[in-house]
């Protein structure tokens, strides 16, 4: 049995970072940009990319707010609004308040 911590790291975290990636990506920033500005590697934000990393966000469904809170984040992220540092400050928020069941 995996605890509450494995599973916020090996599913929740890559699936917030996908989403994140995803939308900058869309908003026409390299991989390489992307990857700069989320203090991933270049490979990490390929595989986000491809689907072969963090791609199971169908574990959000009961949480829509999460999706919405990680289009906020990448807005920010976008427009430098934000730091990695503070982005990932909320990401981790987003895990916690999952962790603790609270919507």
């Amino acid at each position: 049995m995996r605890t509450v911590f494995e599973i916020v790291s090996q599913e929740v975290l890559p699936c917030l970072r996908s989403q994140i990636a995803k939308k900058l990506l869309e908003n026409g920033f390299s991989q390489k940009q992307v990857a700069d500005r989320l203090g991933l590697s270049q490979p990490a934000i390929s595989q986000y990319k491809k689907n072969l990393r963090g791609h199971r966000t169908g574990i959000f469904v009961d949480y829509p707010q999460v999706l919405e809170e990680t289009n906020s984040i990448a807005t920010r992220v976008a427009s430098g609004e934000t730091t990695i540092e503070k982005a990932a400050a909320e990401m981790f928020s987003i895990c916690k308040e999952l962790m603790e069941g609270k919507d």
